[in-house]
């Protein structure tokens, strides 16, 4: 699936139990071998001048998402 048609970090459901993450690069993002080991992709909503994320601040979003679900 390209990531522009992944589900809102937003707005999907993350599982409740054991989740792993694979962050790709702003370019290439992540290769056809990782795509296909993962059960889900989300994006991150992006405001419409903006570009991309470093993998870094991604990864950091991401995290808090989750944590911040967990209560």
């Amino acid at each position: 699936m390209p990531w522009r048609q992944a589900p809102s970090l937003w707005t999907c459901a993350l599982p409740e139990s054991a989740l792993g993450w694979a962050f790709g690069s702003e370019g290439a993002g992540l290769s056809a071998a990782v795509q296909a080991q993962c059960a889900m992709q989300v994006r991150i909503p992006l405001e419409r001048h903006t570009e991309s994320l470093n993998v870094a601040a991604a990864a950091a979003i991401c995290l808090f998402e989750r944590k911040r679900r967990a209560g």
